[in-house]
């Protein structure tokens, strides 16, 4: 892929609005609504054959406004003010067709609305506030935003699953009516079928969901505009099924993605069948936000032919720099994406993280596909991990480049799943230089005479991996004691060893302690697995089938805690387990305590191993796949539950019940934490 060849095709389809010539100008009433004097210059300006209707300076209190074939709406000054009023919903925002979350529908008006127009534009100094806050409009959505968040009522819950409901079961659109008497928040700014559209200059604050949401447009240009809103779903820009959108030089500070890329959802978007194409994404600075460029979620007709260039990624509080997201439902392609000379000062989750997995997970049957992707000359600090990219086995990730890349700062360097064939090039992640093995696993439990297995992966190499066992009776001097996948466990070892090693690098090794003892009573391989690990005490262990307790879920857990973070004084206990869990937040608090005596359900043994297996909660997002007792499982612990379900910590019941409820038991406890540490690496 070639980034100049890239930018000339998609600068080739884009096109800037012709405004017509006429001029008006409209003074601010101060303490008035003044929608309909606006939309009545509007009006007037595009039968006319189009003009710029300039704001003075002051404050403009309004309703929506419907943009019309070229106008252009201009804020003259800084001091330029328009107010979106959320009150009466119904009478200032009036039912209008729609997309919301990129599924067809009868809603809310956007606050700056058009369909079917042509040739229209938002620019100037001022500043346009939307009126959302934690009392109007985002107050009809609880977001999630840590993984033992309040599980406080969700009014527009109902309203997005019977929406997602006439999408999947194919209910004609104009059957899908909300608006009035409904919970499905508008969006700032909403074109449908535009041809030519800027925005320019402008500031963007307090929306009541996504920003700005060009659909089915061409030729869209967003230039130095500001957008900062913290509310739930605030997602910066958003084009939908667009072809030839040029965002640049702008300021992205949101309480979503910054900038997603989308093309219809689930059943709509595949019939729909219109990708996102063409977009060059030039010299932003994204601040706050889950993901800086987003491509997905809802993304069934496909995306492709994307470049995000010379960008930087300045905030702690960012999540991902590049973030591909989609699941088995929705499907849809990315194709031809490329990632490059770009800064990323600091993020938090993972500089790349592409996922399968988002909501739906496997519950589905659209497979999607992530091919041709191309990440190079990036420096990135901070986060979970470096670059974090997981596929399903059937379909995986091809046409994968990463080159002259340098990441520090992260916990883990690279989590791969299910790459094919990628291409690794002067890649440095903390300090140590890429292809190189990882997650490399013992297999089995070592007791003498046995046999154990190594397992690795080395994803960019070609030439196969080699294997290098050593075996100690104290931990400190070591012996090597074999070679290959497969050896017999030597006499006398107390502790053995694997790593493994290609041309490029060698990994770090494994340490497994020998159990010395095959009788376990809680379970046939977790417990001494455990053992080995040094997540259990004693090789033998009673009363597997009474509930776990929260101090001796922590005890196990203590090997997969970060001891460098500072662990909180409790007020009822002072074992060194619990705040230990409780620094890493593997439980939470209530007031100071850390409730060692309480059992633990399934619903919170779901978010206690998502915790600690080193992906975290944002990483993890995912919906409660079917099962017979779904409507039992708390709103705040369904993406554990679903992401914990995947990854196979846990299992539902042989009847398809999750049980979320019921305590979990010490067996059950133990062989959920040996799947976690194999996960993680332990």
């Amino acid at each position: 892929m070639n980034k100049n060849e890239l930018r000339n095709t998609i600068l080739s389809q884009i096109q800037l609005p012709c405004i017509g010539k006429n001029r008006m100008q409209v003074e601010p009433v101060p303490g008035q609504m003044q929608t309909r004097q606006l939309q009545q210059a509007i009006d007037d300006l595009s039968r006319q054959g189009g003009g710029t209707l300039v704001l003075q300076p002051g404050v403009y209190r309004t309703g929506a406004l419907h943009l019309k074939n070229g106008v252009e709406l201009h804020l003259a000054s800084e001091d330029t003010l328009v107010q979106f009023v959320p009150d009466d919903p119904a009478e200032n925002y009036p039912l209008v067709f729609s997309h919301w979350e990129a599924s067809p529908c009868y809603n809310f008006s956007a606050l700056l609305y058009a369909c079917d127009a042509q040739d229209i534009a938002v620019t100037g100094k001022g500043v346009l506030d939307g009126g959302a806050d934690a009392d109007h409009w985002w107050n009809w959505h609880h977001q999630v935003e840590t993984s033992w968040s309040e599980n406080k009522p969700d009014l527009q819950l109902a309203d997005r699953s019977a929406l997602r409901s006439m999408n999947l079961g194919g209910v004609p659109v104009d059957r899908r009516i909300f608006g009035e008497g409904h919970y499905l928040r508008p969006n700032f700014f909403q074109s449908i079928r535009c041809q030519r559209v800027l925005l320019q200059g402008v500031t963007l604050r307090n929306s009541p969901m996504w920003q700005l949401n060009p659909v089915l447009c061409s030729s869209v240009v967003v230039d130095g505009v500001t957008l900062s809103s913290h509310g739930a779903n605030n997602d910066g820009c958003d084009p939908e099924s667009c072809n030839g959108v040029w965002i640049k030089n702008c300021r992205f500070d949101t309480g979503d993605d910054c900038i997603s890329l989308k093309s219809g959802r689930d059943r709509d978007g595949r019939e729909a069948n219109v990708p996102c194409r063409n977009i060059l994404i030039e010299n932003n600075d994204f601040a706050d936000g889950h993901g800086g460029v987003a491509l997905g979620s809802e993304m069934s007709g496909g995306i492709y032919n994307v470049l995000a260039s010379g960008n930087r990624f300045s905030s702690p509080n960012l999540t991902y720099a590049l973030r591909l997201k989609t699941n088995a439902r929705r499907g849809g392609a990315v194709e031809r994406v490329m990632l490059c000379d770009s800064v990323m000062d600091h993020v938090h989750g993972a500089a790349v993280h592409g996922t399968m997995l988002y909501e739906d997970g496997r519950n589905g049957d659209s497979l999607p596909v992530f091919r041709d992707i191309t990440m190079e000359n990036i420096t990135a600090h901070g986060g979970d991990y470096g670059v974090f990219l997981e596929a399903f086995p059937e379909v995986p990730i091809t046409g994968l480049v990463m080159r002259n890349i340098t990441i520090d700062g992260v916990r883990q360097c690279l989590r791969s799943m299910n790459w094919k064939d990628a291409v690794v090039e002067n890649v440095t992640i903390n300090g140590k230089r890429f292809p190189r093995p990882g997650y490399v696993r013992i297999l089995g439990v070592p007791c003498i005479g046995g046999t154990v297995t190594a397992s690795a992966e080395s994803c960019g190499a070609q030439e196969p991996l080699t294997f290098c066992w050593e075996a100690s009776e104290d931990n400190k001097n070591w012996t090597r004691c074999g070679g290959g996948e497969t050896i017999a466990v030597p006499d006398g070892a107390a502790y053995l060893r694997a790593s493994a090693a290609n041309p490029a690098a060698q990994s770090p090794r494994r340490i497994l302690r020998r159990s010395g003892c095959c009788g376990f009573s809680l379970a046939r391989r977790a417990a001494p697995r455990l053992y080995c690990r040094g997540m259990l005490n004693a090789p033998e262990l009673e009363r597997g089938s009474e509930p776990v307790t929260r101090l001796e879920a922590a005890q196990m857990l203590l090997p997969l805690a970060d001891d460098q973070l500072p662990a909180p004084e409790l007020t009822d206990t002072a074992e060194e387990a619990a705040r230990r869990a409780a620094a890493n937040r593997f439980f939470p608090l209530e007031k100071g305590c850390f409730a060692p005596r309480r059992t633990i359900s399934r619903q919170e043994m779901a978010t206690v191993a998502m915790q600690a297996c080193g992906v975290n909660y944002r990483n993890a997002s995912s919906t409660m796949p079917v099962c017979t007792d779904v409507d039992r499982v708390a709103n705040n612990y369904g993406t554990n539950a679903a992401r914990a379900l995947y990854f196979g910590f846990m299992q539902l019941e042989a009847d398809g019940r999750f049980d979320p409820e019921r305590p979990v038991s010490r067996k059950e406890a133990v062989e959920i934490l040996d799947r976690v540490a194999d996960f993680a690496g332990l």
